[in-house]
C-alpha cells in the first residue's frame, strides 16, 4: 500500500490571498527558509515511494486552510507543516502536535533531525489551539525547525539535510 502524507511550508498565502512572510530576520523570512527545507523532505519522500501532498511544488502558494482541506480531502495519512520560529526563541527544534499519534510523528521527526551535528531541541510541545492541528482529520505534527535568528546559519548550512532528517522520521513513524 502505497502512503498518502501532506508536507506543507508555513506560511506563503493568507486565506485573502495576500503574501505571509511568516517570521522575520534581518533579510531572511521564514516562508523562503523553509522552503528548500521542505522540498527536500517531499523529494526524499517521494524518492522512497510515499505519495506527497505539498504546496511546496508550486512554490507555497497556498493558505493554511487550503493545504488542511487538501490533506482531509485527500484522505491523507499524517500532515506536516514546517516553520521556524520568531527571533526572540531560543535556539533548537521544537515540533508541535495535538494527539498522541501527533505526539509520536513529531518525536520520530525530532529524533531524526537531532542526528544533524550543531542540532538542539526545546523538547516535543503539546498545544490545543493550533488550527492545523486541530483541523486535520490525521495525526498532525507542526515542525519549528529552530529560531530564525539563533539557528539562522545552520538552517541556510543545512537546509536539505534537515529535510532529508524530517522525511526519514516521517518514514520511521509510518513503518510502526
Amino acid at each position: 500500500m502505497m502512503h498518502k502524507v501532506a508536507i506543507n511550508c508555513g506560511h506563503g498565502t493568507m486565506t485573502n490571498g495576500v503574501w505571509d512572510s511568516g517570521c522575520t530576520y534581518k533579510r531572511d523570512t521564514e516562508a523562503e527558509m523553509m522552503l528548500p527545507i521542505t522540498k527536500a523532505c517531499v523529494a526524499y519522500l517521494r524518492k522512497h515511494g510515499v505519495k506527497v501532498l505539498s504546496d511546496a511544488d508550486h512554490g507555497n502558494n497556498r493558505n493554511m486552510v487550503a493545504d488542511v482541506t487538501w490533506s482531509n480531502s485527500a484522505r491523507a495519512e499524517l500532515y506536516v507543516s514546517v516553520h521556524c520560529d520568531y527571533d526572540k526563541a531560543p535556539s533548537g527544534t521544537l515540533p508541535l502536535y495535538t494527539s498522541a499519534n501527533g505526539r509520536k510523528l513529531a518525536a520520530a521527526m525530532n529524533r531524526r533531525v537531532l542526528r544533524i551535528r550543531g542540532t538542539k531541541t526545546r523538547g516535543v510541545c503539546k498545544r490545543t489551539d493550533l488550527y492545523e492541528l486541530n483541523a486535520t482529520l490525521c495525526p498532525a505534527c507542526i515542525f519549528e525547525v529552530g529560531s530564525i535568528k539563533a539557528d539562522n546559519a545552520l538552517m541556510h548550512k543545512k537546509a536539505k539535510k534537515i529535510g532529508v532528517q524530517m522525511a526519514k522520521g516521517i518514514l520511521d513513524y509510518l513503518k510502526n
